[in-house]
């Protein structure tokens, strides 16, 4: 790279490459809106990719195509609208602007490809107005990359790269300070197109080398491995999630799954939770009209879907024909009431674990599901209501089961009728409860389903052995800042 940049590239402090979140959490959310930087911010990114187009006014805005759908269905140009022509129509298509500040609120540094031509000058001016340093600039076309070289932008250029085109080529051609290559689509394994050769000529010319947005956790744990800038991605919590630093010594549960984010209760936030490197998954199980375990939190679906019953009044077949994710929002449209039985096999095959709180379903049924699919040692039972978790304990004298002493009005009566195996503490009982229960071998869980920063600096200083939460985001953000 040059020199003479006066704003390097935001490297991280422990080497790994940047979690670029391409057009945001785009898988999770609209590309390219404030919600989904946002919530790519709370799934580990360290940078956002946008994509930057000039209204007619010639202000730089966020969008990936320059033809966008209306409010009233129609299609609207950038390029012939003025900003606050933009603004009026839509109100969530941001501005750079706008998105410079966000990004510092956040902490995330941003990675801007230029799509209109002559919109860096621009960008370079909106990123010089507002001192934001951790950035860099890029675009496919030869001329925008050099205009900027030219211009002695103080911020990183690339140029980037399509398959089949010689990436030294394009850096001689424009002079760019890294290389990024787009190949995810130039085959089954396009890492291998990634070959210590082409990194070893990268490192002679000084260039740096920024990696396609890439969804695949086999290549994803390839690319990881070589000595690039940054990832981009659809799905940051794959880069950026608690496998992306050093082990915390804290296992994280998740209550309902990644539930601000994905809808409770389903396999797409049980999939986002695996994602994310936490290491228990939190559901509710109830029992369907059909005698079938299902998942779902309250007696009826109405909160969570868009029909309206009793679950024991309902069954498998009706309810699996409701749409449990669209309130949550269009992305999650069509996901599934699931079974019990499907979220143990995705939980198996993630090597992950679990923890059931039964609603409602008898002891002896929920026990000989988990027993057939060979899965006690590695879940962990409660439920609300008393008589069920004496029936668990009764039911399975092996289980582990969680209980809280305050629900037996003390630790030794707990301690006699359950004999749990793990006793979930709030925080302001941390400091006596934890240590009782490590000297009768019983395992302290914290439980905090908050969302105040000020509560997770605390909870990140204790390193509990254990943790059931709603905010697994906050709990990774405040222990980077505890280790920063």
């Amino acid at each position: 790279m040059r020199p003479s940049l006066t704003h390097p590239w935001p490297a991280r402090r422990d080497g790994r490459p940047l979690c670029i979140a391409h057009r945001g959490a785009s898988a999770h959310a609209p590309e390219g809106t404030p919600l989904a930087f946002d919530i790519a911010a709370d799934l580990g990114a360290d940078m956002w990719e946008a994509d930057i187009w000039l209204t007619a006014d010639g202000v730089p805005v966020v969008s990936h195509d320059p033809i966008v759908p209306g409010p009233d269905g129609g299609r609207i140009e950038i390029a012939r609208c003025t900003r606050d022509e933009l603004a009026r129509m839509l109100p969530d298509l941001p501005t750079l602007a706008q998105t410079i500040a966000h990004a510092r609120r956040r902490g995330q540094a941003l990675y801007l490809d230029l799509k209109a031509p002559g919109s860096g000058p621009a960008a370079v001016a909106d990123l010089t107005r507002a001192g934001f340093a951790p950035a860099a600039l890029g675009a496919f076309d030869d001329a925008e990359s050099r205009a900027l070289i030219e211009a002695g932008c103080p911020w990183p250029v690339t140029v980037l790269v399509r398959p089949g085109e010689d990436p030294f080529a394009r850096a001689e051609a424009t002079g760019a300070d890294i290389v990024h290559l787009c190949w995810e689509h130039a085959g089954p394994r396009p890492q291998d197109l990634v070959t210590p050769e082409l990194l070893a000529e990268a490192k002679r010319r000084g260039l740096g080398v920024a990696i396609w947005h890439e969804e695949r956790p086999e290549v994803l744990a390839d690319l990881l491995a070589l000595p690039v800038l940054g990832i981009c991605t659809d799905n940051p919590e794959r880069l950026g999630g608690f496998d992306a630093g050093p082990a915390t010594g804290i296992e994280v549960v998740c209550h309902r799954g990644i539930n601000h984010i994905a809808p409770e209760n389903t396999m797409e936030a049980a999939r986002l939770t695996y994602d994310f490197g936490c290491d228990w998954l939190e559901l509710d199980v109830r029992r369907a009209g059909d005698g079938t375990i299902v998942v779902m939190h309250d007696p009826t679906v109405d909160r969570t879907t868009d029909g309206s019953g009793r679950v024991a009044d309902m069954t498998l077949d009706a309810l699996k024909r409701l749409d449990a994710g669209s309130w949550k929002g269009a992305k999650w449209a069509g996901a599934e009431v699931p079974t019990l039985a499907e979220a143990i096999t995705l939980c198996q095959a993630r090597g992950r674990r679990m923890y059931i709180e039964d609603k409602d379903v008898p002891a002896e049924e929920l026990i000989a599901l988990v027993r057939k699919m060979d899965f006690m040692d590695d879940c962990f039972f409660w439920s609300p209501d008393p008589r069920l978790m004496l029936d668990l304990r009764a039911a399975a004298p092996e289980a582990n089961i969680k209980a809280n002493a305050v629900h037996y009005g003390g630790f030794e009566a707990m301690q006699q009728m359950i004999r749990p195996q793990i006793c979930e503490i709030q925080i302001e009982d941390w400091a006596e409860e934890a240590p009782l229960c490590r000297a009768n071998g019983i395992r302290p869980m914290l439980q905090y389903f908050g969302d105040d920063p000020a509560i997770f600096d605390r909870i990140a200083a204790l390193r509990p052995e254990m943790i059931n939460l709603d905010r697994a985001d906050m709990l990774l953000a405040a222990l980077r800042r505890v280790d920063a």
